[in-house]
Formats: structure tokens, C-alpha cells, sequence
């Protein structure tokens, strides 16, 4: 019995940290340019890696052809965390969400003190394939299907 108690108390580091990452070594399955298209609306976002712990990324939206919204994008390692930083036009400053919990070709970023979204996730679905899940956390929210793309 006390075996399995010191087993247990040494084992249960490992699974909490098997869900949070510290690294963009978690997360590099991102890099690279994707696309989604849906009744004629054309979303894009790409990701490129400026040094070991610095990725920086596009996104755009196109309507019938046309540029839409745009957005700059930055996944930072800092503090022993992960962060991932959107620059919107309608705000005036960048949010910060912080990387939360990760597993092979799963990554969930929050900011529960943001308005809209409190949690965008991505995921890799197939080899050049991944869905990004922004959301309120809740039921609010949408799903953007990606597929890599031969841009950038």
C-alpha cells in the first residue's frame, strides 16, 4: 500500500504536466499557410517562425474577392508559458491568451477577462488539415476548417 501511495504522489506530476506546455515546440505543427473557404468567403492565416521562442502570423478574410478584416498574430514563449497575442483592428491594443493545455495536435489559449473570444483552440485534424475553435468557453463560438495551403 505505501508503495502505491509514492508511486501515485510521483506519477500525478506527469499527468498534470502532460496537458500544459512551456515550449512553441508543442505547437510548431502550426507553421505554415492555411486556408479555409466557405460560401465565397475566404479565410486565411499563416504562420512563420522568427526564432525558438517567437512565431509570428497573418490572418485575412476575403468576401467575393475582397480583403475584409485582418489580424497579426504572435505565439511567444515567456515566464515558463506559451502565449498567443491577436491584434485586431477594432481593438486597440493586442490580447494575450495563455496557453492552457496542449497534446499532440491540440492546443487550447484562454483569456477568460476577455469580452469575445475567451478561447480559441486548434487542432490538427490530418496530416494538412486543422480546425481553430473560437468561442466564449461555452456554447458561443464558431469553427474555422483549414487546410495547408502552397502559399507563403
Amino acid at each position: 500500500m505505501k508503495s502505491l501511495l509514492i508511486f501515485t504522489l510521483l506519477f500525478i506530476p506527469f499527468l498534470s504536466s502532460a496537458n500544459t506546455c512551456h515550449s512553441l515546440k508543442d505547437v510548431a505543427w502550426v507553421l505554415g499557410a492555411w486556408e479555409s473557404t466557405n460560401q465565397g468567403s475566404v479565410i486565411t492565416e499563416s504562420w512563420g517562425k522568427v526564432s525558438e521562442i517567437t512565431f509570428d502570423g497573418e490572418g485575412a478574410t476575403y468576401s467575393e474577392g475582397k480583403l475584409k478584416a485582418t489580424e497579426s498574430l504572435r505565439m511567444v514563449e515567456m515566464s515558463q508559458s506559451v502565449f498567443y497575442l491577436a491584434k485586431v483592428s477594432h481593438n486597440p491594443l493586442p490580447v494575450a491568451f495563455k496557453l492552457i493545455k496542449c497534446a499532440d495536435g491540440n492546443a487550447i489559449f484562454e483569456n477568460l477577462n476577455h469580452d469575445f473570444p475567451k478561447r480559441i483552440e486548434y487542432k490538427s485534424t490530418e496530416a494538412n488539415s486543422m480546425m481553430v475553435i473560437v468561442s466564449d468557453a461555452k456554447e458561443k463560438g464558431f469553427t474555422v476548417d483549414f487546410i495547408r495551403s502552397n502559399a507563403k
